[in-house]
């Protein structure tokens, strides 16, 4: 999945950025501000240190325009996370993509570099994955995660079938997860900001 010096030979970025935003209000998430950046200019700044090509994930509004990262639209409309997913997958021209929130603006490449590693010593064992999704006191969180682009077609059926769940698609792929628990650092980067209290409580 990488090359020499970590860079990544095959992969790309995705920024899921679609989202209604009803517990904010209707404010945009990726728009709101940490350490006077935009969540997305974050996260921007952190995948493009493994990968060239970051895609921002919208559903049928672009919200926030970055001239460098190219725009994916949903293909399926109104399917929540698992379309802006699906699309983004799609869209990739390599064979992985780093998944990344846009509500999560303490997310760090080396969560990713993390992930990364436990999925190539698998690989190494002789163990292949679809992609590896991290967990913290039984929850998973798979829009933090690295995904194979195949999987689109797995996402394709599920909506197709009306079900716009993401972890529901998960069982029917070989996924690896890795819990983070007790890594505080790793912890803290998965944290999501979906309400004005939380987001005040981190500006304070």
């Amino acid at each position: 999945m990488f090359g020499k010096g970590g860079v990544a030979v095959d992969t790309e970025g995705l920024i899921l950025s679609g989202g209604k935003s009803l517990r904010m209000g209707g404010r945009h998430k990726g728009s709101l501000t940490y350490q006077k950046e935009t969540f997305t200019q974050l996260l921007i700044k952190e995948l493009k240190k493994e990968v060239s090509c970051v895609r921002l994930s919208y559903g049928q509004e672009i919200q926030e325009n970055h001239s460098e990262c190219p725009v994916v639209m949903d293909i399926y409309p109104n399917c929540g996370p698992i379309g802006g997913l699906h699309a983004g997958l799609k869209a990739c021209t390599c064979d992985w993509m780093l998944v990344a929130a846009c509500d999560m603006p303490f997310l760090k490449i080396e969560l990713f570099r993390y992930l990364k590693k436990q999925l190539q010593e698998k690989k190494d064992a002789g163990e292949v994955y679809d992609g590896v999704v991290p967990v913290t006191g039984g929850r998973i969180h798979p829009l933090a995660a690295i995904y194979q682009t195949k999987i689109s077609e797995v996402l394709k059926a599920q909506m197709e079938e009306g079900d716009y769940r993401v972890r529901t698609a998960l069982k029917r792929l070989n996924i690896l997860y890795i819990d983070v628990a007790g890594m505080g650092c790793f912890e803290k980067m998965l944290q999501n900001i979906n309400t004005m209290e939380e987001y005040a409580n981190i500006k304070t």
